[in-house]
């Protein structure tokens, strides 16, 4: 009988610690304005680390996100990237997420017609902590390139 009851002790607290460690993120925990820096950048070479960056994620209010970071320039690069990254798949139980957006990155050089390119997204986002990073594999002016960054930032407020 002794056994029994210590048994039985010994499962609730092993269900009552796995209950404990379950995180389950809502729409209001996961979107708002994250404060941070880009601190990979890899653009024909790597770069130095670019801040302040801002990334705004807005709720689709389907479980898909939208990733925005405004104009901002890699060292003396004569123009500026935009990113504007949709339909982000982020589960409500599990903070990693990784999708192919169409059209997320803006080049625009020079005052020319931005270029639109395809950008591979990967990262987490949990505790208030985002950090994802961007791959680009594309062409400008008949020139292949590949672009990465990572963003890491600490959620500033609420949208």
């Amino acid at each position: 009988m002794f056994i029994m009851m210590m048994l039985l002790g010994f499962i609730a607290t092993s269900s009552s610690v796995y209950a404990q460690s379950v995180s389950v993120q809502s729409a209001e925990d996961i979107e708002g304005s994250y404060t941070g820096s880009l601190t990979k950048v890899y653009m024909n070479g790597d770069k130095s680390p670019v801040s302040p960056i801002v990334t705004v994620v807005t709720s689709n209010g389907d479980g898909t996100y939208n990733f925005n970071i405004d104009a901002f320039q890699v060292g003396k690069m004569p123009g500026t990237i935009t990113v504007d990254a949709k339909n982000i798949e982020i589960s409500s139980a599990n903070s990693a997420f990784t999708a192919t957006c169409t059209n997320a990155v803006k080049l625009k050089i020079l005052g020319f017609i931005p270029a639109k390119y395809t950008a591979y997204v990967t990262g987490s986002i949990e505790n208030g902590k985002l950090i994802y990073t961007l791959t680009v594999n594309a062409e400008y002016s008949s020139a292949p390139f590949t672009a990465i960054v990572t963003f890491e930032g600490n959620r500033a407020s609420d949208l």
